[in-house]
């Protein structure tokens, strides 16, 4: 059986049972893009180092950064802040921990 947690914790997969298209294959294996900028729909270079120069902006402006740009182990501190039991964060999702923190922040 498949282990899709896996494969997208690694970078292997765009999502849970959701494979990289070939577009997105040639931008992580060819261009060097990291999965993350990947799912956000960055597929060139270009797009690439724009929003690079975007989140230096945030990081300068002093303003907290939107959770997708967050590193996992980030949004797996901003959970424990917030009462969210993590039982096994290898197999945890990012979007799943986005999620979570975005809906105990509305509650």
């Amino acid at each position: 059986m498949v282990n899709w947690a896996l494969l997208v914790a690694q970078g292997r997969a765009k999502a849970v049972g959701i494979p990289w298209s070939n577009d997105e294959l040639n931008a992580k294996y060819v261009l060097g893009i990291p999965a993350e900028a990947i799912r956000r729909g960055i597929l060139t270079k270009e797009d690439y180092l724009k929003d690079t120069k975007q989140v230096e902006k945030i990081k300068d402006s002093g303003k907290d950064m939107p959770l997708d740009r967050l590193k996992k182990s980030e949004l797996l501190a901003i959970a424990e802040e917030k009462g969210i039991e993590v039982v096994d964060p290898n197999i945890t999702t990012k979007a799943d921990l986005i999620s979570l923190i975005e809906t105990k922040v509305e509650a």
